[in-house]
């Protein structure tokens, strides 16, 4: 099985498996939004007390997240290239 069976079924898993990854990421920033407010409003008022920029706030944290989603998306796409077959 560890010889045959898996090496099959991880090269059909990684895209599914990434495109899975992702959504969690960008699904994380909804729940931070929706479900934890108090993580983000810490956050977001001692930012806006100390410096009033909210704007540059929100691009800081939409940054982190499209760093993150990046991230994810080139380390499984180069796994994903070490584990296809190579045509010669």
């Amino acid at each position: 099985m560890r010889l045959i069976l898996i090496p099959q079924a991880i090269r059909s898993i990684i895209p599914p498996m990434t495109n899975s990854w992702l959504a969690a990421t960008k699904d994380s920033s909804l729940a931070v939004a929706i479900g934890f407010p108090e993580l983000v409003s810490v956050f977001m008022q001692t930012s806006m007390n100390q410096t009033g920029r909210a704007i540059e706030i929100i691009f800081m944290v939409m940054g982190f997240y499209i760093f993150i989603s990046l991230l994810i998306s080139y380390l499984l796409n180069k796994y994903n290239d070490s584990v296809q077959y190579k045509v010669r």
